[in-house]
């Protein structure tokens, strides 16, 4: 578990490395520590570890734990906790915390763990240490199943490591009750009582009951089991751990042993009675207790339109009582008890409401709206809720409790509605309806705007921008044209799917030195196309720099030279052949200043321009005398 502690330093360079660890929520929603909510004030010194006098400490503000100011990991020395997310430990349980250090670290520097809740408080959990891994104990006064993470400090530089996750198993907690929930059971000589447990905190669990009864990591939450008393005994658990350690207990159940006891017949949760469809079997729970004679059935009954019980169930002698409403009884509240027949005994009434299978219906409505709304469709019900309804492009709403209900969808062409499957409280019912949705999709366009050159030589390329309307498929491509001498328009080499598209400028023919063409852009899918605009092209014939002349001048003098250029586009850029350059000149001829030392003669040894390298031809010689 433990990783190597060392100080990375290459070639002079510090390493800073900083990590980030998001705090993992125990069990499932965070819950706020208790134990760091009243944090000593004043505190803001490092102390020695003491179990029971843990020092508490505020979140951390940055200014100046340890009597240092607190860094962050942002600068050159980082600190990087081990990983312990994996760890499952209880309150009270010690760890070894690995961590990795970057950077320098002062010769007087100690590292300490600390543990923080989900508000951020920190409490000091370790000893101070030199080197990892660091033993830890989690404070005994933590609460399982809340949200913790645990992380390495320095104190020279003060730097705050990662924080990682960790799990506190919560401890044990144990309830005793009967089986059906109460605190007391009646049971005839002989007979046998049924219990339950039910646990909290993490499994597995063990308990022993006062009768020195004892279970041994069970699994099954709540846990069932039966006694069999010869008199009346009342029953406690005396005990119940888990991995954390003994836990907490509650509750009792007294169980009356009686030889001839008073039958006794009363629903189970009456007060939350029942819904039911009709022509569904359900069952209806009851509690019996005491001597009946030979040959006694439970029946359930419900009242009819007139008040009258009638019986809804075949005769069965023990519970629960398999009941169905019969075909044909209208929907309504009614009532529902349970009778036997030996001795005659009558249960509570509970209210029973009797549902009908659900009817959906979806209004046939015609909407219009715009490409990217909404619509609301209006689906009206029937029958018991609450109901779901699936239409036919896959919307799905459930848990509806009123009708009619609305129902948004968002379709991205025409669409006609139905519903492909409804229903409520009985299951999948009836649906019916059609509405359609009519979306206005605005037609395909492509508006290109001003290329960012007009006039180009043959072979460049350009930027061409563009807008768009309406729909263009995902296949779709767009391409630049230029139009031939017969008006036919010819692709040219473009890249991009969106605007601006770069273009190679490629016609077919040229009819003078500069031509004007006409390009537009088309889509592939759907085939449509822009407006035409004119641009110039320039047909390849490079730039040709000419050079001639002849001077003389005395040493140290000036003179200038006269350079003309032929076809081609300005600007032009040129080199002379002893090293003079001049960039994107408009100027033709051009005169240019030259000084040599010596007898020079002068060439030009680079031309461009917008059409690429050039040529150049002939030479200027200037004779430098350098008498006296």
């Amino acid at each position: 578990m433990g990783k190597i502690f060392s100080i990375v330093i290459f070639s002079g360079i510090l390493l800073h490395l900083f990590g980030t660890a998001h705090a993992q929520v125990v069990p499932t929603a965070p819950q706020n520590d208790t134990t760091l909510a009243a944090p000593a004030q004043g505190r803001n010194v490092v102390t020695p570890l003491q179990i029971n006098n843990l020092p508490i400490i505020e979140s951390d503000t940055n200014s100046g734990q340890f009597g240092k100011p607190m860094t962050n990991t942002t600068q050159v020395s980082a600190i990087m906790t081990g990983d312990v997310s994996y760890l499952s430990v209880c309150p009270g349980s010690s760890i070894r915390v690995p961590f990795t250090a970057q950077g320098p670290f002062n010769a007087d520097n100690l590292f300490l763990v600390q543990l923080l809740d989900a508000s951020g408080k920190f409490v000091v959990i370790s000893e101070n240490a030199q080197n990892g891994p660091i033993q830890a104990i989690i404070p005994p006064n933590k609460t399982g199943g809340h949200l913790y993470r645990i992380r390495v400090v320095s104190t020279s530089p003060a730097i705050l490591g990662s924080e990682i996750p960790i799990r506190l198993l919560p401890t044990a907690g144990g309830r005793l009750e009967t089986a059906d929930g109460s605190t007391s059971s009646r049971i005839m000589p002989g007979q046998e009582a049924q219990l339950r447990v039910n646990f909290s905190g993490a499994a597995p669990w063990s308990f022993q009951l006062s009768d020195s009864t004892t279970v041994g990591q069970t699994l099954t939450n709540p846990y069932y089991f039966s006694v069999k008393p010869e008199k009346i005994q009342t029953y406690t658990l005396t005990g119940v751990s888990n991995a954390c350690g003994s836990g907490t207990v509650s509750g009792n159940v007294i169980v009356n042993v009686d030889a001839n006891p008073e039958p006794r017949l009363a629903l189970k949760d009456a007060d939350k009675g029942y819904r039911v469809c009709t022509s569904t079997p359900f069952q209806v729970s009851f509690s019996a207790t005491g001597a009946y004679k030979a040959g006694n059935n439970f029946l359930v009954q419900i009242t009819d339109r007139n008040g009258e019980f009638q019986t809804i169930s075949p005769a069965d002698t023990v519970g629960p009582i398999l009941a169905k409403v019969p075909i044909g009884t209208p929907t309504g509240d009614y009532l529902l008890r349970v009778v036997s027949s030996s001795p005659q005994l009558i249960s509570d009434s509970t209210r029973i409401t009797i549902a009908a299978p659900t009817q959906a219906f979806l209004q046939s409505d015609t909407i219009k709206l715009k490409e990217g709304g909404n619509a609301e469709l209006t689906v009206r019900f029937q029958g018991g809720g609450p109901w779901f309804v699936l239409l036919s492009d896959g919307t799905y709403e459930n848990n509806i409790l009123t009708s009619p209900y609305p129902v948004k969808v968002s379709p991205y062409n025409t669409t006609a509605y139905r519903i492909t499957s409804a229903g409520g409280l009985c299951g999948v019912g009836s649906f019916s309806g059609t509405a359609h949705v009519s979306v206005d999709v605005p037609p395909s366009t492509i508006v290109m705007e001003k290329p960012s050159q007009t006039m180009i030589c043959a072979g460049g390329e350009i930027s061409i921008p563009f807008t768009t309307t309406g729909r263009f498929y995902a296949a779709n491509k767009f391409v630049v044209q230029i139009a031939d001498s017969l008006g036919r328009f010819i692709d040219m080499p473009t890249t991009g799917k969106e605007s601006p598209l770069k273009v190679k400028i490629t016609p077919s023919y040229q009819r003078d030195t500069i031509t004007s063409h006409r390009i537009r852009i088309v889509a592939t899918a759907p085939g449509v196309a822009s407006e035409t605009q004119e641009i110039k092209v320039v047909a390849p014939d490079m730039a040709v720099g000419e050079v001639s002349g002849r001077s003389a001048i005395v040493g140290g003098g000036s003179t200038r030279i006269r350079l003309k250029f032929k076809n081609g586009l300005p600007p032009w850029s040129f080199t002379l052949s002893d090293g003079s350059s001049v960039q994107g000149t408009f100027l033709n001829p051009y005169l240019i200043t030259v000084s040599p030392t010596a007898t020079t003669e002068f060439t030009i040894s680079s031309l461009k321009n917008a059409c690429g390298t050039g040529t150049s031809r002939g030479f200027a010689i200037v004779t430098v005398d350098s008498k006296p």
